[in-house]
């Protein structure tokens, strides 16, 4: 167990991949590396599983696709249709319904591997492989879940990764009334394609999450260690490494924690539930002192 015994902040150097490339930062350039690549250092660093082993089992896939998909040469509808079909239906890859926030879910190795994900884990891998294909294709952080958005000759289409549907506007705007209640509306800003930067901080979220529920603690503490390497001044992030740290008992650092986040944030309503748990928290700490 994790223990701040010594009042010394636990700290992880930056990370790099097995070649010593990536170093993963408030300055890492995430638009120059495919959003795929970034995806597997990142697992890397959580599993130890090496990138060129998650790449390997890829590239089987491109291979496959790509030669079901010989005789298309313009990547069109025709062809987009086609590789769905490929993927979802000949190919197997479909949505966890049943277990939708476990580790294996989440985890682009496993989503390979198993051919089952949720939507932002099975986006990042379906946008590889339409890139590989030919497609333009963008993720966005949806309300209900990440969609892709592809782009062909005289329209743009979007495609669910959970189920390998393409929503008319009308059916993307059910998705927003079932998240965000029957009198939202969809927007053109809903369907503004996103950075790599924000997808991989929102994948890194839900594998955190995944952690969480799993109860693998100090996994799910790498995870907002690595999001806070990335964005320093997220101070959400910080309140919430703060709960991780109070779970592992760690009472100094979750309270420090939580004070950095009151400070920013002193108007937020869940401030009185933080300065409650710093009190509880020096109780706790001065009774383990005693014994």
């Amino acid at each position: 167990m994790i223990t701040d015994s010594d009042n010394t902040m636990i700290e992880h150097s930056d990370f790099k991949n097995e070649n010593g490339h990536l170093v993963f930062n408030e300055q890492f350039d995430f638009e120059s590396h495919p959003l795929i690549d970034i995806a597997m250092a990142i697992e890397s660093e959580l599993t130890g599983i090496k990138v060129a082993q998650i790449k390997q089992e890829l590239t089987l896939q491109h291979i496959v696709i790509k030669s079901k998909l010989s005789n298309f040469p313009y990547s069109d509808k025709g062809k987009l249709t086609e590789l769905i079909d490929i993927i979802y239906n000949q190919q197997g890859f479909t949505g966890d319904w049943k277990a939708f926030f476990k580790v294996e879910n989440a985890l682009i190795s496993k989503v390979i591997e198993r051919r089952k994900g949720i939507p932002i884990s099975m986006g990042v891998v379906l946008l590889d492989l339409l890139g590989v294909c030919g497609f333009d294709a963008q993720g966005i952080c949806f309300p209900s879940g990440f969609i892709v958005r592809i782009p062909l000759e005289n329209e743009v289409v979007y495609l669910d990764p959970f189920t390998g549907d393409m929503p008319s506007w009308e059916g993307l705007e059910l998705k927003v009334r079932g998240q965000l209640g029957n009198h939202a509306r969809l927007t053109l800003d809903m369907l503004k394609p996103d950075t790599n930067k924000t997808i991989i901080k929102r994948l890194i979220t839900v594998i955190k999450a995944a952690y969480l529920q799993d109860d693998q603690l100090t996994l799910a503490l790498l995870c907002s260690d690595i999001l806070l390497r990335i964005d320093p001044d997220d101070a959400y992030e910080v309140r919430d490494r703060g709960f991780i740290f109070q779970q592992l008992d760690c009472f100094k650092l979750a309270s420090s924690d939580f004070e950095y986040f009151i400070e920013q944030y002193p108007e937020d309503p869940i401030v009185m539930l933080l300065k409650q748990q710093i009190k509880k928290m020096k109780i706790e700490k001065h009774t383990q002192t005693i014994h």
